[in-house]
This record gives structure tokens, sequence and C-alpha cells, in this order.
């Protein structure tokens, strides 16, 4: 399975534009929060703009695509769930693909606790604290939820991550689970992006013109 892993759009809509164009060749697109900008949500009327825009988008994305919210969101209980659909996975939602369980966390929401069995792809906002990928600045971003529940993640398990645009590293290992953040370049033409092969075990991070920028191997242990 090939995924692609991006986050932190804040209403730039040639990035959303981009993912849309990209979403096919993949068998998933994974997005962990922040679609909206809410340094400039002056008005309400600006707010229900960019929901709007947003949901418009997500009612019409091509591929399958799994969600959760962000702190710039706003909330975003009730419009983020309203665009829900078959594949598209938002806030709470619990999906099986490919051998994989997927969970999006909503905004400081509780990763659940898995079993053994399968592994996982949990999708949160906020990066596990105490790892490369949330730290960043000098200053930590974490989540001490997130951190605790890749405990109890069985083998071969991901955390898939944003919040923090300028991380140390865009992976990092925790306990059994490989995290990813791939950051922010505020005036990128296109946004920084992981794509991850759970058959092959390997996942190459992009940024700026969609050159891979470095790989990893995902071990199994």
């Amino acid at each position: 399975m090939r995924l692609l892993h991006v986050t932190d759009f804040h209403f730039r809509r040639r990035w959303f534009e981009w993912l849309a164009r990209e979403a096919l060749r993949y068998d998933a697109c994974c997005y962990t929060g922040d679609f909206l900008d809410m340094l400039v949500m002056d008005t309400p009327t600006e707010r229900q703009r960019q929901v709007q825009w947003v949901s418009n988008w997500l009612k019409k994305f091509p591929g399958r695509l799994f969600v959760c919210s962000g702190n710039h969101d706003g909330g975003a209980g009730d419009w983020l769930k309203k665009a829900a659909r078959p594949g598209v996975y938002v806030d709470g939602a619990v999906e099986r693909l490919d051998g994989y369980c997927f969970a999006c966390c909503p905004w400081l929401g509780v990763p659940p606790m898995a079993g053994p069995e399968p592994p996982s792809i949990i999708l949160a906002h906020a990066p596990p604290e105490g790892t490369a990928v949330s730290a960043g600045f000098g200053c930590e971003m974490g989540s001490f939820e997130v951190a605790e529940a890749a405990r109890f993640l069985p083998l071969g398990s991901l955390i898939l991550s944003g919040h923090v645009h300028e991380p140390r590293r865009w992976h990092a290992r925790l306990h059994h689970t490989w995290c990813f953040n791939p950051g922010v370049e505020a005036n990128a033409v296109i946004p920084n992006h992981i794509v991850i092969d759970t058959d092959k075990r390997w996942a190459l991070f992009h940024r700026q013109d969609g050159e891979a920028l470095d790989q990893i191997r995902l071990g199994s242990n």
C-alpha cells in the first residue's frame, strides 16, 4: 500500500489542488489537520468562506482520504463530520485497509489503545511528545496522550502528525512505532510530503520541488 502524508495547509488552496491531482497515484492520502487559517479569520464570514471551500474540496476529492482536525480548525466537529462519505474518513473514523487499522483522531482527542492486531495507522494533529517530530524552535509541541498511545501499538504501526512546522526531523521512532511529520515550507509551490510504502517498508520525504530529499527503511522491530 502506498500512502501520501501531508499536513497543515492553512487554507493554501494551491496545495489542496495539488493534493487532489496527486490522489489517484496512491492507495490513500492522509491529511493531519489545520485545513483552515485561523490567523486571517477576523470575521465569521471569513471563517464560513474557508469552511465552505474546504467542504466542497472534500466532497469532490477523487481518491481515498483519511483526515483529522487541527487546532486551527476551530472545533471542527460539525463541519468536518458532515464531509464524511465513502472514501473520505474524518474525525472519529476507524477503518481497516490492506491489513492496517486507520484511526482519525480529533484535535485533543485521545488515540485508541490498539490491541495486538492489526498494526495501526494513527492520524493525530499533534505528534507524540519527546520526539524529533514534536520539537522545533527549541520548544516542545507534542502530545503526551499520543506518546502514551504509542506504547500500546503493535509492531508495524505508524503515527502520522503535523502541528510543528519545522520539526528537528521528519521521522522518529517511539517504542515499536514510526512517527512522521512532513512539516511546512510556507512559501513552497507544493507542500512538504511523505510517501510511505507499507509493502516495501520504506518512507520518502519530499520538499519544495517534489524531489526526494531523504529515505528511510521501516524495520519490523
